[in-house]
Order: C-alpha cells, then structure tokens, then sequence
C-alpha cells in the first residue's frame, strides 16, 4: 500500500494522473488491443470506452484530443497511412515513454525544489530498475483480480456472506436478496435477524425479491420483520414480481460482487467479486433492478 501511494503521488507529479482523462483513454486503448502490435480503430476504441465509462466516455472530438496527446508524449502511435487511423501503445513503447517524461520532469522539479520539494522525494526514490513496469500496471488500472469463492451447505455460505457481503457495509449501501432460495434453509434464527437488523440500524438499504416462484411459505415471517423494521425507519423493501422463468438467485453487496446460488440441491453458492465475471454480476443485478422496479410492495400484493 505505502509502495502503491507513492507511485500514485508520482503519476501526479508528471502530468500522468490515473483519474486524466487521456490516461483513461490509454487503459481502454490496451484493454481493447488484440495483441502488442495491434492496431485499434476509432470505433474499437470508442466501444471500449463506453464499456469502461458508460455515458461519461466523451466526446469524439476531445477523444481525439486525447490520443493526440498521448501520440505526442510518446504513449502511443498512430498509423495515419489508411483511410481510418489506427491506434497502438505497447509495455515496451510504455516504459520508454515514461521514463523520458521522469527524466525531464525531475529537471524542471530541480529548478523549484523550495516548491515542490515533495515530489522531488518521490521521485528520488523511486527504483528505476522496477519503477516503470510498477507504474504502467497502476497507471492503467491493472489490479490483482479477486478470485471467487464456493461453498457448499448453508452454514458455510453464511460464512461467506458475512465475510464478503455484510462485514464492511455501511451507511447508503444496497444489499439486494432474492428469496426463492432461501425456502430451503432455515433463514429465521434469532442470531441472523439480528444482523439484518443491524445493518439497517447503521443505515444500509435492504432490497428483497420475490419472483413468486415458491415464497409463499417464508412471506408471513418477511411480513412481521418488514412491518417491524418499517416501524424502526429503515430503509428495506420487499417487492413481489411473478414470473414463471428461473433466473439468478443471489445476494448483492452494491455493485461489487455476489453470492451466487448455483444449486438447491445440494445447495451450493459461489462469491462472485465484479473484477472476476464483470458481464455476469452486471447481468445479474440489471435483471434484479428490473423486476424489483416492475415490483409490487409485499403489503399490497394479493395471494
């Protein structure tokens, strides 16, 4: 973390902020590439920009800006000799690239230090045998993916569920639960009321779901806790969609991954981070929304 901090403060140093814009537009391009010696088209590009960003991918004129600028620092190539450009960076073209731009930045700090005596530290003691190779994966976003986790029998998903879904909620948080698959378990102990209780006390929003599919059987008790939490002023919903169709049954932790129910019998689910299946998660909680919008609240629904 201290050696991540560093690097952070050394991309601000030299103009090469993560949170740029044109650096966001580099990751894409690098996400987008085939291969090292690959060439992108605009479209490709822009594609993959709004995979990353959605609505906030830009404009294409400032799209264009951006790789303009990239091309000037060193941090990309364009092929201009077809009737459509093509864009291309590499590790290799990275390295040297930032390398140059440490180099000429540490002058220009020299002749301030009194200013900017901090960032002439960092840089100082950045290791140049590691450094750019370090920076480039921070720079463009690479992470160490979080790998999912199984479990099998409920006491062992409860386990995973406190651990990846409950343990660091907090105030404006959104835990989205489909019920179907909890008419299987014995879901009532006092010990896990209380923690549903809990997080609402400490302000966490609470989603329910139920597709009609064979909740019946838990409604009566969902009534009791919801009319009790109401009363408490928190913020919990349960919501009745019919629909005759199986589909992903999961608890959510936000947009940041969930636990995956991949089978009743015997039950067995799945930690499911968004860095590890981000078409999955995404696919998942889009359809929750849906029928949770379509939704009757639990208290008008008539069964």
């Amino acid at each position: 973390m201290a050696i991540e901090i560093k690097y952070e403060e050394l991309l601000e140093a030299i103009g090469l902020d993560r949170t740029r814009k044109d650096m966001v537009i580099l990751g894409a391009l690098l996400k987008a590439q085939k291969g090292p010696t690959d060439f992108v088209d605009f479209e490709t590009l822009r594609e993959q920009l709004a995979k990353d960003e959605g609505s906030r991918k830009g404009k294409d004129p400032l799209i264009y800006r951006s790789l303009s600028t990239l091309e000037k620092e060193g941090l990309l190539k364009i092929d201009k000799g077809g009737h459509k450009h093509g864009y291309n960076s590499s590790v290799a073209m990275l390295e040297k690239a930032v390398v140059n731009i440490v180099a000429k930045n540490i002058k220009s700090l020299e002749k301030e230090l009194k200013e900017i005596d901090s960032e002439i530290a960092v840089l100082s003691e950045m290791n140049t045998d590691t450094m750019a190779s370090d920076v480039i994966e921070l720079m463009v976003g690479k992470r160490k993916i979080e790998k999912p986790i199984f479990a099998q029998g409920w006491d062992n998903i409860l386990k995973v569920l406190d651990d990846k879904v409950y343990k660091n909620l907090k105030k404006g948080d959104v835990v989205r639960i489909t019920l179907e698959w909890l008419t299987q378990v014995d879901y009532n102990k006092p010990k896990r009321i209380r923690i549903i209780e809990s997080l609402l006390e400490s302000g966490v929003e609470i989603r329910a779901l139920d597709r009609d599919r064979g909740e019946k059987k838990i409604r009566s008790n969902m009534t009791e806790l919801l009319v009790k939490t109401r009363a408490m002023g928190s913020n919990v919903g349960y919501r009745v969609f019919p629909r005759k169709d199986a589909t992903y049954q999961f608890i959510g932790c936000n947009e940041e991954g969930i636990v995956l129910v991949i089978s009743e019998s015997p039950l067995s689910a799945t930690w499911l981070p968004r860095s590890s299946n981000a078409e999955l998660v995404d696919n998942a909680i889009d359809s929750f929304d849906r029928d949770y919008e379509r939704g009757t609240n639990l208290i008008d629904f008539e069964w």
